[in-house]
């Protein structure tokens, strides 16, 4: 009957305590944890502290091991399951040792207890240690046994900015709290009873005496030799967390202290890790454990890579370099490197290149080819590659890399090669405005904010996008023309189902597609512009797309296989221009060897991009390859072009009978100026260049007569007479061109043969 009138006397009065308003609790309850963001595959990539700046995560009850609750459990509070709030017994048994010792050598005070003390803290003293025996029977009333030990556990201080056992396990030993031992949960123990003697980092020795102590106290039978290895990992010398600087004599024991020590205070990928926690803070949806696409050791291989290539460098004036790599099919994230190093404040290093906005030079000639196969272009179409003026008022004279021009090109080799002449042509023909369109709908948001404000010389790249948006829109080609939705965590859904082409914003056909990762993963099509080019060799199918921007001051490169898309780029922050021409072989050299390290690391068989995936209404017709007409009885030789039904070409006209080639008129000058075999066939007489209405300028640190302007004319006889306002200049040559001199002002230029043919234009000189 006691026994019975004592519960139901401490249920009435734990229901009323229960009722009491308690608002240190809950502000203690809602306090922020730091968020650890963890890889693809739970290998932890950076901690960020809790909004009050401190070192805190949160780890749930069932995820802490049951050994070291059973360490601090007998450290800290033998009989927690069996008092209420606080132990009479312990209360008692802390009195005598404190009367014998003549201090206080013993508190007494429970797990509940020293909760209680976190939440309100109090003064020292009797009065103190009732306030915190009273509020202790306040957090009994309210919370269980369970939901007491892990605020306990995920909030004791060991000083360091560090609070809550599992953050303190990853500062000291490099691990989560799941992999805590009994050994090293000791030594955690005795920290807070004072944090500056007994933490391992500082005082090894003093924190192993401390742990044997109360492993004989508490009966834990632990090995001092496991405490002393312990200790030593603990206080291992403290090294350059980012990795970017040379550990110590390069022994391997030096760079397992480094490797440990990253563990410890993780500092991996910093601009993908800051991104993803801003994100997560827009969405306000920070939490403390974040599992990430990223894969830390594709993104330590990459960093390496990096920073390697750009060591050679130095002297270019290119300091720095940005990669990204994605998963083609859900579009998740693998690497994000966004500079050399985020602690290289001499190149800005901080900065994210991945987002940084630079001219991208050739790579946006895919994304225009592919508008052309849209617009009703075939592969086998004939592009020139001759000298010419596009535009009017505001001239556009575009050259190829290497100055030369090749004449009549076909589609396929003009993109493989990046010609720069047919791409221009193709722009202008497709119209810049419908181009932007284009672009905008890849995912170029940086055309958009400049829709209307681009020219021709766009097909060359000279907008400014992101490497990001660049890799993006990439991976459109072997995902069949469908955009993906970029993965940032590896618990999102796929934004795709197995087959891509069928899901997903569609974008492209998947015809042109297809067609394009065809022309740039075809090597005999781009030896034209870069010769044999072993950097873009792999061991199974891949495209790539290099680009330089106007004095080289960024270098670019992409690359994708069926599975992996990769993006590479080279410059600097500053915008200065490089010395020397360093090319684009160099970010083209990261980018297969990344993808091939993809290929490898990923295990999956590989996939061809052969005709499979190839829109079965396309055509396999035979062409030939001068003229790209569908190959004839005249023709020396033939290869084979995938062309769609309503687009197959002409039997070739340019091959004739008795063996010779006859071109358009307008290769007049290509042919006769390098003495090339064949003829132009004749047509209405013209004059190519200069295009009416173009303004010149004359360059005033030149004399007069070292500057001409280019006459160039199809169609004229042979020693056709020049007139420029009215005065003969001379005579046409063999190729049907001329040098103008140049003088200011408002020109005409008549030119007339033997057979009446004449022609004029109107331009000027400024």
């Amino acid at each position: 009957m006691v026994l019975f009138t004592a519960g139901l006397f401490w249920a009435v009065f734990r229901g009323i305590l229960s009722l009491l308003p308690y608002p240190e609790l809950a502000a203690y309850q809602s306090r922020s944890y730091g968020t650890l963001m963890y890889d693809r595959n739970g290998r932890a990539l950076r901690f960020f502290p809790a909004a009050d700046g401190v070192k805190r995560e949160w780890a749930s009850l069932d995820g802490i091991p049951a050994g070291v609750i059973r360490v601090f459990l007998r450290a800290e509070d033998r009989r927690f399951y069996l008092h209420p709030g606080f132990d009479p017994l312990s209360v008692a048994g802390s009195a005598l040792r404190n009367l014998r010792a003549g201090r206080i050598v013993s508190g007494a005070s429970t797990i509940t207890m020293q909760l209680a003390r976190l939440l309100r803290p109090h003064t020292r003293g009797l009065s103190g240690k009732l306030s915190e025996a009273w509020d202790a029977l306040r957090l009994e009333a309210r919370l269980s046994k369970r939901e007491i030990l892990e605020l306990y556990l995920n909030g004791i201080p060991f000083g360091s900015n560090i609070e809550g056992l599992p953050a303190m396990t990853r500062a000291r030993f490099g691990r989560s709290i799941s992999r805590l031992d009994d050994a090293r949960s000791a030594l955690l123990a005795v920290i807070p009873r004072r944090p500056q003697l007994y933490d391992p980092a500082r005082n090894p020795d003093a924190c192993v005496a401390a742990a044997l102590l109360l492993s004989k106290r508490c009966g834990l039978n632990l090995e001092e030799s496991a405490l002393r290895q312990a200790a030593a990992e603990a206080a291992e010398t403290v090294y350059d967390t980012a990795g970017s600087e040379s550990a110590g004599d390069g022994t391997a024991r030096e760079y397992q202290k480094q490797a440990a020590e990253m563990e410890k205070t993780p500092f991996f990928a910093p601009h993908f890790t800051e991104r993803v926690y801003l994100m997560l803070d827009a969405a306000g949806s920070v939490r403390p454990s974040v599992l990430t696409s990223l894969d830390r050791q594709l993104q330590s291989y990459a960093e390496t890579q990096l920073q390697a290539e750009l060591t050679a460098l130095v002297n270019n004036r290119v300091s720095n370099g940005a990669i990204m790599a994605i998963e083609n099919r859900t579009g998740a994230v693998l690497i994000y490197a966004g500079s050399v190093s985020w602690f290289n404040d001499d190149v800005s290093g901080k900065i994210d290149g991945v987002r940084v906005l630079n001219q991208p030079g050739s790579c946006l000639k895919p994304f225009l080819y592919a508008k052309a196969l849209d617009s009703g272009f075939s592969p086998a179409d004939i592009l020139p590659d001759i000298a010419t003026v596009f535009g009017s008022g505001e001239a556009y004279v575009p050259a190829n890399f290497n100055r030369r021009f090749n004449g009549p090109v076909r589609f396929r080799i003009a993109l493989a090669s990046s010609l720069n002449i047919p791409a221009v042509y193709l722009l202008e023909r497709i119209g810049v405005r419908s181009f932007e369109d284009y672009l905008i709908a890849l995912g170029f948001d940086s055309i958009g904010k400049m829709r209307g404000n681009h020219g021709v010389g766009l097909a060359l790249g000279n907008a400014e996008v992101s490497l990001e948006e660049m890799v993006r829109a990439f991976s459109v080609f072997p995902r069949g023309g469908s955009l993906p939705e970029l993965k940032w965590f590896a618990d999102e859904a796929p934004s795709c189902a197995r087959d891509p082409a069928q899901t997903g914003e569609q974008v492209m056909s998947a015809y042109a597609a297809w067609e394009i990762a065809d022309i740039l993963s075809d090597r005999s099509s781009r030896f034209v512009g870069f010769g044999p080019a072993p950097s873009l060799v792999t061991p199974f199918p891949a495209m790539f797309k290099t680009g330089t921007a106007n004095q080289f001051q960024h270098i670019w490169a992409l690359g994708a296989s069926s599975r992996f898309t990769v993006g590479v780029w080279l410059g600097n922050f500053s915008g200065e221009t490089v010395i020397g021409r360093t090319g684009s072989s160099i970010p083209a050299r990261i980018a297969s060897h990344l993808l091939q390290i993809l290929e490898d690391y990923d295990g999956s068989p590989e996939q061809s991009p052969d005709t499979a995936n190839l829109p079965q209404y396309a055509a396999h017709i035979a062409i030939c390859p001068v003229s790209g007409m569908a190959a004839g009885p005249f023709c020396t030789g033939s290869l084979h072009e995938w062309i769609l039904p309503s687009l197959v070409p002409r039997t070739c006209a340019w091959h004739r009978p008795d063996g010779g080639i006859v071109y358009p008129p307008e290769y007049q000058a290509w042919l006769r100026e390098r003495f090339r075999m064949g003829r132009s066939e004749s047509g209405n007489a013209g004059i190519r260049l200069p295009v009416p209405g173009s303004v010149f300028y004359r360059d005033p640190g030149l004399p007069d007569d070292a500057q001409a302007l280019r006459l160039e004319t199809a169609g004229f006889m042979a020693n056709a007479l020049v007139y420029m306002d009215g005065i003969l200049q001379g005579s046409l040559n063999p190729a049907g061109v001329f040098a103008l001199s140049v003088f200011k002002g408002r020109h005409t230029v008549l030119v007339e043969d033997e057979n009446n043919n004449r022609a004029s234009v109107e331009f000027e000189v400024k």
